[in-house]
């Protein structure tokens, strides 16, 4: 599980955000850490708006998730390692390609590194489902945005459904930027959201080249559902303090990384 004090706060966050409620002492045991640490991350959790502390745990409060939706909770997360990451997988891009953009927090942040004269004269083409990504790129001359249809999940900003999923199998991309929840070296990129899964793996399927973008609080944890094998990655794109034996083991079976 995640060892440092912003991972475990992170994970919290994702916990709460499937179960809606999480309690102290099953924390203290899920992570390996005194029930004092989990009060102090539950109490910094709770004065940046994210949670609501009730006694023996946390719940979600309805003002907090008006004010400030999970995911731009998580994108307040491991900013300065997502902008690294960003920077790095936007130096991938190239003058006239198409690309596929996922709708994570990371992946935003590889829309916002893509040099200026691709978003003014690059005659990119971005296929993406999340609104924030339309929204970056949208207003570029350079930039021919795809929204994917379907069903808008507000809390995640992005379009599911067999819709977006039909779409995607009449395009074809240069490069996917996908984001994840979790990773391992067994179970792949893994995420706990079965819907976002199923389009993600669509784009997999309409992409030539792979690049999971995701910083090191990912590595270890495995969520709900597969999105892809590593098998199936030909590249990451992570920070420097990712596990040296995990980076050492995806090499070891050919898959490329890039630490920012």
């Amino acid at each position: 599980m995640p060892a440092s004090a912003e991972q475990r706060r992170s994970a919290i966050l994702e916990q709460l955000e499937r179960d809606q409620t999480i309690k102290v002492a099953d924390l203290s045991k899920q992570f390996g850490v005194s029930q004092v640490s989990v009060r102090r991350d539950l109490e910094i959790l709770e004065r940046q708006g994210l949670l609501q502390r009730v006694h023996g745990g946390a719940v979600t409060t309805l003002n907090a998730s008006l004010a400030q939706p999970p995911y731009l909770a998580r994108a307040r997360l491991h900013v300065k390692e997502k902008e690294r990451i960003g920077r790095a997988c936007a130096k991938m891009i190239r003058a006239g390609e198409h690309l596929i953009l996922d709708s994570g927090s990371t992946a935003l942040q590889v829309a916002r590194s893509i040099p200026a004269d691709l978003l003014n004269s690059g005659d990119l083409t971005v296929i993406t489902a999340s609104l924030p990504i339309v929204q970056t790129l949208g207003r570029w001359k350079g930039v021919q945005v795809i929204m994917l249809g379907g069903i808008y999940v507000p809390e995640h900003e992005v379009v599911v459904g067999p819709h977006a999923i039909e779409t995607l199998r009449t395009l074809h991309a240069d490069k996917l930027f996908l984001g994840t929840d979790d990773l391992t070296f067994s179970h792949g990129a893994t995420t706990a959201n079965v819907l976002e899964a199923e389009v993600n793996r669509a784009m997999a399927q309409a992409a030539s080249q792979i690049i999971v973008a995701a910083d090191n609080s990912k590595v270890g944890v495995i969520g709900l559902t597969t999105i892809l094998p590593f098998s199936k990655i030909d590249t990451l794109v992570t920070d420097t303090e990712a596990p040296a034996d995990f980076v050492a083991a995806l090499r070891e079976v050919g898959v490329e990384v890039i630490l920012a």
